[in-house]
């Protein structure tokens, strides 16, 4: 039992270390100023349009910035929303809760809202770059999102746990 428990600690503690590392690279993203960003999602934007755009460099200059505009919208949100995901499923998983309107459930909803909040006015501080409740908006999405995946993820180790014990009730 006392191994199960120094086990459990350990992943709680890994998990917090997780929510603390993704913390910190959300805050080095937001203090990128917009040409840096930019540079940043760009790579992405620029493979995005190689794998699905073979036939790009035959557009028009308008059609390729307006391809190019969208696709880095959609990059950019994307980004968002993935990292506040396993930011949610990191700070749940600390907490190791499976129910879904407990306080424990609650603690990591609320701590990610509030992280959202804090990144984007600390990211308007930042030379070209803004503040928007449309990003705070998908970055609790995110952190919603992540802590059902987590819950997710604890009902099957609970459901599977419970299958082993009963194997070894019936084999003894």
């Amino acid at each position: 039992m006392k191994s199960r428990l120094i086990k459990t600690s350990k992943l709680r503690i890994l998990f917090m270390i997780l929510s603390v590392a993704c913390m910190v690279t959300i805050f080095m993203f937001s203090m990128e100023n917009s040409t840096e960003s930019s540079k940043t999602s760009g790579r992405f934007v620029k493979l995005v349009i190689k794998i699905f755009c073979p036939d790009f460099s035959e557009y028009s200059k308008y059609k390729q910035k307006e391809l190019t505009d969208t696709i880095s919208f959609f990059i950019r949100k994307l980004a968002h929303f993935s990292i506040y995901t396993f930011l949610g499923l990191c700070m749940s998983l600390s907490e190791g809760s499976h129910k879904l309107l407990s306080k424990k459930s609650l603690v990591p909803l609320i701590l990610g809202i509030l992280y959202a909040i804090s990144d984007e006015i600390h990211q308007s501080f930042s030379p070209g770059r803004s503040c928007e409740l449309r990003d705070v908006c998908i970055d609790s999405c995110g952190v919603m999102t992540g802590i059902l995946i987590s819950m997710v993820i604890i009902a099957i180790r609970s459901a599977i746990k419970k299958k082993h014990s009963i194997r070894k009730e019936t084999a003894a």
